[in-house]
């Protein structure tokens, strides 16, 4: 009888480092896609970092965050493949959309704080607007848009194979929540981008969330740590904002 070839205890050790810092990885390409996750929540946490402070480099970092992030989630589904090419589409637009958003958030964001003068060197002297709930309805949309986008690839899945493929209610909830969830994030940033300081609770929920998914899915503890620190960076630009002045109310 032959013996199994085993791999020695310092391989199996270093596998198991791995998988816990950085999940179960099965393919050539999941490396790519965690090291691209990993890369975008970081330079978010950057980004949390210099908007705290009022710098415009903030908003280059989340135009910056949402492309390796994006990029990731079309690698991962070219990776994985699918039935018809009529689902890949499928899939790849909805990875294409909150990425593009994402994107054009850092730059609008970018040229809402460049409205007002500077008080130091890439640093803006940004007023707060009165909460109300007009303020809420952009971030809301754009919630709403992220969560729309997340249904694409459970709806290619009914392209995919059809009649047989039957979309449970519970699918559609479960997708539904946790595409609002994570949509918070990008609709926290546009509050940010209208000088909204209870945004960044909006970003603190997302980031909360996240680290349910991660967990759920065993995505590593790295990814974790990252998203816990996305939201300790919400709360203390909470309190940063809280020394800026509100603004005037025009005059009748």
């Amino acid at each position: 009888m032959t013996k199994l070839p085993c791999l020695p205890p310092r391989v199996e050790g270093m596998d198991g480092m791995s998988e816990l810092l950085f999940g179960r990885m099965v393919g050539p390409f999941e490396p790519v896609v965690v090291a691209m996750s990993v890369v975008g929540t970081l330079a978010m946490c950057g980004a949390l970092v210099f908007l705290a402070r009022r710098r415009e480099l903030g908003w280059w970092l989340v135009a910056g965050s949402f492309l390796p992030s994006g990029l990731s989630r079309l690698l991962n589904q070219l990776a994985t493949g699918a039935p018809t090419p009529q689902s890949l589409i499928l899939f790849a637009v909805g990875a294409v959309i909150p990425m593009v958003l994402g994107i054009g958030l850092g730059i609008y964001g970018l040229l809402s704080f460049q409205k007002f003068p500077l008080t130091a060197p890439s640093t803006r002297g940004i007023t707060l607007r009165r909460f109300s709930a007009s303020t809420v309805l952009a971030p809301l949309a754009m919630a709403v848009v992220f969560t729309l986008a997340s249904l694409i690839p459970v709806v290619s899945l009914r392209a995919a194979y059809g009649e047989g493929m039957q979309l449970s209610l519970g699918l559609l909830l479960v997708s539904l929540i946790s595409g609002f969830l994570l949509g918070l994030l990008p609709a926290g940033l546009l509050g940010l981008a209208h000088r909204s300081r209870w945004a960044w609770f909006l970003i603190a929920v997302s980031a909360l969330a996240s680290i349910g998914a991660t967990v759920l899915t065993a995505g590593g503890s790295v990814l974790i740590f990252l998203f816990f620190a996305t939201a300790v960076l919400a709360f203390f630009g909470w309190g940063r904002w809280g020394s800026i002045p509100e603004q005037k109310p025009a005059r009748s």
